[in-house]
């Protein structure tokens, strides 16, 4: 069974689309992303953190302000 799986594999050509798209390896953070990711560490560390802060944070300040619409303090 495995051995028919992998012929059809072969003559499909799965196996060499790769090869032939010019793939060398794995694309890397370089090829993904818009930008360096490894120009500067620090700045893109910021820059995660405060993305990730205000998504995590909004639904807090959302009931903070709400509490205090609501008791009036």
């Amino acid at each position: 069974m495995l051995g028919r799986t992998s012929t059809v594999l072969l003559r499909r050509g799965f196996l060499t689309s790769a090869r032939q798209a010019g793939g060398h390896g794995p694309p890397t953070a370089k090829d993904i992303l818009p930008f360096n990711p490894f120009q500067n560490r620090w700045v893109l560390l910021v820059k995660m953190g405060i993305f990730a802060g205000s998504g995590f944070g909004l639904p807090f300040y959302a009931v903070y302000f709400q509490l205090k619409k609501k008791y009036g303090k």
